[in-house]
């Protein structure tokens, strides 16, 4: 650095020396001392250089400015009151897949425009001094409050500078984007508007639009939703706190929840109760003990809406908030109202009047219709994807019921019609009770969910049965143990992936296990006495040899249960509880949890059917969707819905899982699920300990379905307050299985029956059910290339059709009838006497499914009309090299 000075310094030192030789060197004609004329054009040189440069600068910023103007209005459309009417009166509408309508935005917080008269003068007063004082004085744009906006921004003091009309534009017109060319628009439609609109009719598109929280927009329906009274009735006070609001809704609005302490009175809660949805993945806390005690305060006050609202909020399903009046927003209101003072809008008497209001919160009687279980979810789908991109929870229900929005979902009206004909049909549930035993809510309820597993499109829902109300529980998408229906998922994907072939055969006998499981030993829900293929053994939903398949995924034991988890996740399973320091009871690190599906939370159904979805599209997950696109009413694109999609297992090992569920159906315990016709189906049963709860997933080459059938959970007694306990589902799995062929045999009516597509690496060799060896009858199933065994079977074989499945019978008390269920052991482990023999072909009847195995399948005798199978159990092939 100090040689750099120092030839800078001996540059200059040089320069000069230079210039006065030459001056000692000029005649005496004048001996005036002349200035150095470099140094004059230095200086002149400096300005010209600074001239070019801002000339250049103005120049590009001119053209530059001139053409982000000319790119930002390049669409603008004319202003006009008509156009600014059609978007404030738009609603917001709800399709079919069909364009047809489904249904409208719930209605009770929808925005209800009225006239300018009818509108308290002091909300207009307080609107104009808080947003735009001079509104009637500018022409749309207010200069000094733009260039004042300015100031403070690059001073680093956020401050709008945005118009009445401005405003406006954003509402309607534009959007709540940050951005220059946004804010260009605004400009431009705010003077447009100015030459096309009276001040009043500008005043009056504002007031009927602005947002003030609680997915409130508008003066009547904000009037409405705090007060319970019109926008022409509302005080300064009340109308102070609305002009306040619009600020930060969120933050400002009237009210705020709180939880009921026990000490309040009638009077105290009276047009002050809000009720919500308690599900498990909400920021709701459980009722408390207090709270409930508050319930049947409540109740015999008359102040909870409905009886159904009454039993969910005793069963925990439903919990109760009061509005409480928000500190926040009675601090911003004084600010408004020392605004109006200011500008001489009101007086100082009626300063402080309004100031010394008290603000009395008054909630609305609610007036919404009875929902379905597909419009709460469309709703919830629909809130998500807003606040995605950048909406508050406020303003994206407020878009969603004032928005006037094209939502166009992905359900099939005719499917959707057919699945609720079914529910509505109370012969399709055996053992239904609605009475005061069942607080009035009818058991055993359900839910069913069909997709098109190709792109993740929901084209029927149901979340219950006979529901009443708005946002109830959604059976559809909340969690339940699936029993049996986890293992071709968890257990069986994983073995063919890791090309063990479906003709491997493991011996059903109780215990024998690889690994310490703790003491846990689940008896068999097959006979125990010999050796069946894998094939067979998911056919029959055979509990030990489920086990004994998913101690081969790995070296140990942790290492099997993180390839389950992992291959549980890979197929969407988002409930699965995967840690290592919880206590067991509630962690799904465990082969009870991830072998026979007692899991901590379960699955829900429309996880387990975009589950299946995955083996049915090859392999490939994707995501399930219930709306593609969310457009403004005049067709703007506001959100495209592009489902997540990854491969989970190659088409190869797809199929043979595919080919292994369609032997659920043709040769196992899945009978009942067949559909007349020929359509392959392919699926899996499922029953939980006591028959608790009962599944059937299965897919077809159009569409995947999952049908969940068992009673509520945690339901107190409304009478006495006891727990009511759940009851077994008659039928079982066979149930569940009934109910999903007559939905999807409607369903594929008029579809050309056809086969699932066999990937080119994948050919079929017929084998024997019992020791998996190659024979000339027995199952023609499916293989990886190179993976079908080598070896013949020593098991003879009787081709013969077998018999039509037996009515699957309750589960078995084997305490002689005294009335109790058998205990849980976590994967069915209770037995019944055996039934008839079967020959290893499939040839006979299966054994009823229960999920867990409740009851014991058939002697199975080889395939070869053996009346005894072998005690010792063959030794199975290894896969071919």
């Amino acid at each position: 650095m100090s040689n750099d000075n120092n030839e800078n310094k001996n540059k200059i030192r040089r320069k000069t020396v230079s210039s006065s030789n030459n001056k000692a060197n000029t005649s005496n004609k004048n001996n005036k001392k002349r200035p150095a004329p470099s140094k004059k054009k230095d200086k002149f040189k400096f300005f010209r250089v600074a001239g070019v440069i801002f000339l250049v600068l103005l120049v590009i910023g001119v053209a530059g400015g001139t053409g982000l103007v000319f790119a930002s209005l390049k669409n603008v459309e004319p202003v006009t009151k008509a156009l600014l009417d059609e978007k404030t009166y738009q609603t917001t509408e709800i399709r079919y897949a069909t364009g047809d309508l489904l249904s409208n935005a719930p209605s009770i917080n929808k925005k209800d425009p009225v006239k300018l008269d009818n509108m308290s003068p002091y909300l207009k007063k307080a609107v104009i001094a808080i947003e735009d004082e001079r509104f009637y004085e500018h022409s749309g744009v207010d200069v000094k409050g733009l260039f004042r906006s300015l100031v403070k921004t690059l001073t680093g003091t956020k401050q709008g500078g945005s118009t009445i009309p401005m405003q406006v534009s954003k509402m309607l017109l534009t959007s709540k984007e940050q951005s220059l060319p946004r804010k260009i628009k605004d400009i431009y439609y705010a003077h447009e508007m100015s030459k096309s609109l009276t001040k009043n009719d500008i005043l009056e598109v504002y007031l009927n639009n602005f947002f003030v929280g609680k997915g409130l927009a508008g003066a009547e329906a904000g009037a409405r939703g705090y007060f319970d009274m019109h926008a022409s009735d509302l005080s300064l006070a009340q109308s102070a706190l609305l002009a306040g609001s619009t600020k930060n809704p969120s933050r400002y609005s009237a009210y705020m929840t709180s939880k009921l302490d026990g000490n309040e009175s009638k009077e105290d809660v009276e047009n002050k109760l809000l009720f919500f949805v308690n599900t498990s993945d909400d920021l709701l806390d459980d009722p408390t003990d207090t709270e409930l005690k508050m319930v049947e305060k409540l109740h015999d006050w008359g102040l909870t809406p409905s009886k159904d609202t009454y039993n969910q909020l005793k069963s925990g399903t439903v919990v109760v908030r009061k509005a409480i009046n928000n500190p926040e927003a009675k601090k911003r209101q004084e600010i408004v109202l020392n605004k109006m003072l200011e500008t001489k809008a009101i007086t100082k008497a009626e300063y402080d009047a309004a100031v010394a209001e008290e603000i009395k919160i008054k909630l609305p009687k609610s007036a919404d219709k009875v929902s379905s279980s597909v419009e709460d979810l469309i709703e919830y789908e629909v809130l998500d994807a807003l606040m995605k991109q950048g909406s508050t929870r406020d303003e994206a229900y407020n878009m969603f019921c004032n928005g006037g929005l094209i939502i166009n979902t992905t359900i099939d009206p005719k499917m959707q019609n057919i699945l609720e004909k079914e529910y509505n049909n109370n012969g399709n549930f055996p053992g239904h009770k609605s009475n005061s035993d069942t607080d009035n809510i009818p058991q055993p309820q359900s839910s069913m969910v069909i997709l098109d597993y190709r792109d993740g499109g929901i084209k029927a829902l149901v979340g219950g049965r006979h529901i009443t109300g708005r946002k109830g529980t959604n059976r559809a998408t909340e969690p339940n143990q699936p029993g049996s229906a986890i293992k071709p998922l968890s257990v069986y994907t994983p073995a063919i992936d890791a090309l063990t072939p479906q003709s491997k055969a493991f011996s059903d006998a109780k215990g024998g296990y690889k690994f310490d499981h703790n003491g846990w030993n689940p008896k068999t829900t097959t006979p125990g006495v010999g050796t069946m293929s894998l094939r067979k053994a998911l056919a029959y939903s055979s509990n030990t040899i489920a086990i004994k398949t998913a101690e081969t995924l790995g070296s140990s034991k942790e290492e099997c249960i993180d390839i389950m988890i992992d291959y549980l996740k890979e197929f969407g399973i988002s409930t699965v509880v995967d840690t290592k320091t919880s206590e067991e009871g509630n962690n799904d690190r465990q082969f009870p949890a991830l072998t026979l599906g007692g899991m901590a939370k379960g699955v829900s159904p429309l996880e387990m059917a975009s589950a299946y979805g995955a083996l049915a599209n090859n392999g490939v997950y994707v995501e399930p969707t219930i709306f593609t696109t969310i457009t403004s009413y005049d067709g703007q694109l506001i959100v495209k819905n592009t489902p997540e999609e990854h491969k989970v297992v190659a088409p190869e090992v797809a199929y043979v899982i595919t080919d292994m569920l369609e032997s659920v159906i043709t040769e196992g315990i899945g009978k009942k699920a067949a559909i007349p016709g020929g359509m392959p189906v392919a699926g899996k049963t499922g029953t939980t300990n006591s028959a608790l709860e009962a599944w059937f997933v299965g897919y077809t080459p159009y569409y995947v379905g999952a049908t969940y059938i068992g009673d509520d959970g945690g339901r107190k007694n409304p009478n006495t307050g006891q727990m009511i306990s759940r009851r077994s589902v008659e039928g079982g799995s066979g149930s569940a299985a009934n109910l999903w062929s007559k939905v999807m045999r409607q369903v594929h009516e008029n579809l050309t029956v056809t086969k699932f597509k066999v990937p080119d690496n994948v050919y079929f060799t017929r084998i024997n059910l019992i020791d998996g060896g190659r024979t000339s009858g027995g199952s023609n199933a499916a293989f990886i290339e190179g993976t079908a065994p080598s070896r013949y079977t020593s098991y003879p074989s009787a081709p013969q059709k077998p018999k039509e499945e037996e009515e699957p019978e309750a589960p078995v008390n084997p305490d002689e009838g005294q009335g109790t269920p058998p205990p849980d052991n976590g994967g069915g482990e209770t037995t019944t006497p055996p039934t008839p023999p079967d020959n290893g072909g499939g040839e006979t009847p299966p054994p009823t499914d229960n999920g867990g195995g409740t009851v014991t399948p058939p002697t199975d005798n080889g395939g070869g009309g053996e009346t005894t199978p072998p005690v010792a159990p063959v030794t199975p092939e290894t896969p071919a090299q």
